[in-house]
């Protein structure tokens, strides 16, 4: 007991939740944990998590802090709590004369009145500067008169040590004890696949008995949810709700640089046993509040936005894309020649705001400009590996020349790296497609070329025929790594005293062959009447953009262009619902504490004796006072009440 109530045990716990405190400001709470991975790495991930840094407030050894805060601090008023009431009603007033000349304040004056007159002048005096008094006769014949002020001051104490029990027991009510004992006993399952609600294991769902918890929902427009989802060790749990919410209508508005100004939800919340649903617009710091719940504008988001979808295939010598209508958050299998793929569409935005140079802002008056929506999406293979995108929905300019902007990465921590696929005079992806087509197709190409390149005179059929399957193969080989592949072929396979020469011929012949397939395909739209014929500047700088998207596309991921052509959004609220029932407790045991601080720094403990004795037909005064902070007003006051003392005295 002496343990559990000593003042080093105290300070001991103090301090680890003040280092707690501040590890739970400093670093953000209950994110995801692969967002974790990407901020500190793998090691150091493993190291912050095993400490509960990632859930300070309810980790197993936060909780234990409080246990041990609650039990030291309830020892100590109990041990020293009936001592301090005692004190507040205690006068001391059988303090012995000898004991009253060892004060800190005290002095001796002498009397011609009555001890009656005295008694009563000692009183008045004592009464009228806010002392309670106390009387008491003593064997000598001398009396003592006891003067108590400011007894409040005890009460601080006992009311800052009940407010940190109050404030412990809050924060414990708060705390996640009952599913950390849920754990323990093989209960409680935290699940960390991602999967829909009917897939969860049975292990990771907590009914409505679970006493406190901080969770998030995300609900469409016009749908609704019974459940939230509470981040847990490195999973969630599915927290089950005795209410129904129901989003009705979800709003947004920007700043011009696309950043939210404000956003609100229209909520329904249909309780069990109620008739009428409760409604309200809640936003960001003003949320709907019910018994112990409390239902927070947290964030915004995509509810599912429908998408139609063209999924063009990069190795097909046929421009015949894949029409697929899903939508966001969905997940699509895809077979095809080169294996079998899950699409995952993960997020869709319909602003997307850039800063505009100088000479920009100028020509437009506006600093930001909107490069329109986009869509974010996972292809994943069958052995697990994933790509992610972020395609454009429409056109950019860079440059003086439109592009469809798609971006791709390999993980989250990288940056997306971008291919700029130019759009035709129709602002279309039209024209880059029916190239890719021919370029897929080496034997149309070499048609093409043989058509523009007929056999010379001299040439006999054989070499001619080797120069064709030449084409063909290096058609094949761009396609597949673009011109640094063919480098990269020369260096390999070609004596290095002939590579400069050879890879000259190889280019210049992919060239022809890359112009060839492109004259025709012009041709085709009509654009030139003959191969001999010059093209506009338009069309030239086209070729040169598509050259290079083409050969970096070997870099892009699985062989597909995944192009929306139509969607519609839907936006989904973001909420953060709250269970805390230790709230209240807490808040009152904040305002205890206050006062109790209040009592302890500004009410002052003072006590103040006359012993008045008959002495050789006068009186001796013995007069002692002391301040439990023994500040210099307690000497000033001392004096004050000894002269009014004396003064009335003499008058009398």
């Amino acid at each position: 007991m002496n343990f559990l109530g000593s003042m080093n045990l105290a300070v001991t716990l103090l301090v680890m939740l003040s280092i707690a405190s501040v590890i739970g400001t400093v670093l953000q709470q209950n994110q995801a944990f692969q967002d974790y991975i990407i901020k500190f790495g793998p090691f150091w991930t493993e190291v912050f998590n095993s400490l509960g840094l990632f859930h300070v407030y309810g980790a197993a050894w936060f909780i234990l802090v409080l246990v041990f805060l609650l039990l030291s601090t309830s020892v100590c008023v109990v041990r020293n709590g009936p001592g301090f009431i005692k004190d507040m009603k205690q006068f001391s007033e059988k303090l012995s004369p000898t004991a009253l000349k060892h004060q800190p304040n005290q002095t001796t004056l002498e009397t011609d009145i009555s001890a009656e007159d005295q008694q009563k002048i000692a009183s008045v005096v004592l009464q009228k500067h806010g002392y309670k008094t106390k009387i008491h006769q003593r064997d000598d014949g001398s009396v003592t008169i006891a003067g108590l002020k400011g007894k409040w001051n005890r009460l601080g104490y006992i009311f800052t040590h009940v407010s940190i029990i109050i404030i412990c027991f809050g924060g414990l009510l708060d705390s996640n004890l009952l599913l950390k004992y849920r754990e323990l006993t093989g209960d409680l399952l935290p699940e960390t696949r991602t999967v829909s609600l009917d897939q969860v294991n049975q292990k990771s769902w907590v009914g409505t008995e679970n006493l406190s918890f901080r969770g998030t929902v995300n609900i469409a427009e016009n749908q609704k949810s019974d459940v939230l989802f509470l981040p847990y060790e490195n999973g969630y749990l599915v927290q089950k709700l005795p209410f129904t919410i129901v989003n009705k209508d979800f709003r947004i508005q920007y700043y011009d640089t696309g950043m939210p100004k404000n956003y609100e939800s229209d909520l329904e919340l249909y309780i069990p046993g109620q008739e009428e649903p409760i409604r309200q617009t809640i936003e960001v710091n003003k949320p709907l509040y019910y018994e112990n719940y409390a239902i927070y504008q947290s964030s915004f988001g995509d509810g599912g936005t429908e998408l139609k979808i063209n999924v063009y295939p990069l190795l097909s010598p046929m421009v015949n894309p894949l029409a697929l209508e899903t939508a966001v958050n969905k997940v699509e299998p895809l077979k095809t020649p080169v294996g079998r793929f899950r699409v995952e569409f993960n997020d869709f935005r319909n602003f997307n705001m850039v800063p505009l140079s100088e000479e920009e802002q100028e020509k437009t008056g506006h600093k930001f400009h909107n490069n329109g929506p986009t869509v974010t999406f996972k292809v994943r293979n069958e052995q697990g590996k994933a790509w992610e995108y972020e395609n454009y929905v429409i056109p950019n300019e860079q440059e003086g020349r439109w592009f469809f902007m798609t971006g791709v990465r390999n993980s989250p921590a990288e940056p997306y790296r971008y291919l700029f696929i130019p759009a035709d005079a129709k602002r279309s992806k039209k024209r880059f497609f029916n190239y890719l087509a021919i370029l897929n197709d080496p034997q149309k190409v070499r048609r093409i070329f043989q058509q523009q390149y007929p056999m010379a005179e001299g040439m006999d059929q054989r070499t001619y025929q080797l120069q064709m399957r030449l084409i063909e193969q290096l058609m094949t080989l761009f396609r597949q790594t673009g011109f640094a592949g063919i480098s990269d072929f020369v260096k390999k396979s070609v004596p290095e005293a002939e590579q400069a020469k050879v890879s000259d011929y190889y280019f210049t012949q992919t060239t022809f062959a890359l112009q060839s397939a492109y004259l025709e395909l012009l041709k085709e739209e009509g654009v030139i009447k003959s191969h001999q014929e010059d093209i506009p500047d338009f069309d030239k700088t086209w070729f040169e953009d598509a050259l290079t998207v083409v050969s970096s596309l070997s870099k892009y991921g699985p062989p597909m262009y995944f192009d929306i052509t139509s969607f519609r959004e839907i936006q989904a609220t973001g909420l953060q619902i709250t269970k805390s029932p230790g709230k209240d407790v807490v808040y009152f045991g904040s305002a205890l504490l206050t006062i109790g601080v209040f009592f302890m720094f500004y009410v002052r403990q003072r006590r103040l004796w006359i012993n008045i004795k008959p002495e050789n037909e006068r009186l001796e005064l013995t007069l002692a006072g002391k301040d439990n902070k023994n500040l210099p007003e307690a000497k000033t006051e001392f004096d004050k009440i000894v002269e009014q003392i004396q003064n009335i005295s003499k008058q009398a």
